[in-house]
């Protein structure tokens, strides 16, 4: 088949959204004919990693709206607004190309939030949108944790609502051969709008190459004197880590146990003073922002992933966490709902009182804390069901195979 990949963000070296604009292109190479279409801002990044991975069977177009007008090329701001105009300038090379080289079905990866559907669906033979988050909404029990931030959720739901009711945007979205959701919110959400509740499917966002495995002795323990509790991301309101801090507070265990917070960002202080507040200044690490490069040595010695986000459509660092057989902890929401189950970690009912979160949350970490066995069988669970499952190369091939046959 011939495809067309549109992605706003396709960094090929870089992790998250970017690397995922660029995976499905990468990984579909070998058994499609592939065309990506893109920024100009990422050719230096897709032309080194190209020639430096022998790669010569991707055809990459590159489309901007001109510097002059680009509020985030000119100010460093207003990135989703850039989003919105790249969207509608590109119609007219879709189109174009279209027209050259009859693709079977333009599939647009990036961004990945359901707001925007584009146009090229207007043009395309067949047309795929997603995978796609962005209607999940932070859960009435964390209410406390939005604090200062009550505006900036505000405008995301009633941004949420304007869509639904926007009858230009539902036709747009029908118009779609299939439509991905990244988690159960999102596709309950865009599944309202369509006629066809069936095109609209789950499919989580990320995945994460062969090559990017190490091999692991999955079959010896660590035996650390201290067991390593691991978060990583970008501190931020929404990521859940002031309840995190309330956790390890009440978490109690026979075993020593230490988290370690890699990143920054702004919510990094406040932080620093919540753990002093609470007396638990010696159980945490603020590690601070640490090279992607380097990141891996830090997954080597820990034990356990903590994963509290308040709302996420799903979060790259799950794949890597599980990808070097770390158990995860969680909530039952969002893409972690999907991609965790009970034989890989924990995930923690956000159907009750915040107190009652906070106690399941707590005594989850003591269960991995004082059983070794578990936690390294469930991290063995976690890293053979991204092998199996989750990597780009196997993602790709059940799309065809399973999400493709009922459109082309």
């Amino acid at each position: 088949m011939r495809i067309l990949y549109s992605a706003f963000t396709a960094f090929p070296s870089a992790g998250s959204e970017a690397q995922c604009g660029w995976a499905w292109a990468e990984a579909m190479r070998n058994y499609n004919e592939v065309y990506l279409l893109t920024r100009k801002q990422a050719r230096k990044d897709i032309e080194q990693y190209m020639t430096k991975n022998n790669i010569n069977n991707i055809k990459v177009f590159y489309h901007d709206i001109p510097d002059c007008i680009n509020p985030y090329y000119k100010k460093g701001k207003l990135y989703f607004l850039y989003y919105i105009m790249w969207q509608s300038s590109v119609k007219k090379t879709i189109k174009k190309l279209q027209k050259q080289y009859n693709f079977d079905y333009v599939h647009h990866i990036t961004l990945g939030d359901f707001r925007v559907v584009g146009t090229a669906g207007k043009y395309a033979k067949h047309f795929v949108f997603g995978p796609v988050g962005g209607a999940q909404l932070t859960p009435k029990p964390f209410k406390k944790y939005i604090k200062g931030h009550e505006k900036s959720e505000k405008i995301r739901k009633l941004i949420n609502m304007s869509v639904k009711i926007n009858p230009f945007y539902r036709h747009k979205l029908n118009k779609a051969d299939l439509v991905l959701a990244a988690n159960k919110e999102t596709q309950e959400y865009l599944s309202s709008m369509m006629r066809n509740k069936a095109k609209c499917r789950l499919l989580t966002e990320n995945g994460i190459f062969k090559s990017k495995f190490t091999p692991i002795d999955t079959g010896s323990l660590k035996n650390n004197d201290t067991i390593y509790l691991l978060w990583a991301g970008r501190m931020i309101y929404r990521k859940g880590l002031e309840f995190l801090l309330e956790v390890i507070s009440i978490t109690k265990s026979k075993r020593d146990f230490h988290l370690m917070l890699v990143g920054d960002g702004p919510e990094k202080e406040k932080l620093i003073k919540k753990a002093e507040e609470l007396g638990i200044e010696d159980k945490v690490t603020f590690a601070g922002k640490v090279p992607y490069t380097e990141i891996k040595n830090i997954y080597s010695f820990c034990d356990i992933f903590i994963f509290p986000s308040l709302r996420e459509t799903t979060g790259t660092v799950l794949f890597e966490a599980m990808s070097n057989a770390l158990p995860v902890i969680t909530f039952n929401q969002n893409g972690a709902d999907l991609l965790i189950d009970e034989s890989c970690g924990i995930k923690v009912n956000i159907n009750q009182s915040l107190d009652d979160i906070k106690k399941e949350f707590a005594c989850a970490i003591e269960k991995l804390v004082n059983h070794s066995d578990i936690c390294t069988q469930l991290g063995i669970n976690a890293y053979n069901k991204i092998q199996n499952e989750y990597t780009w190369e196997n993602k790709c091939k059940n799309f065809e195979t399973t999400f493709l046959k009922d459109i082309l």
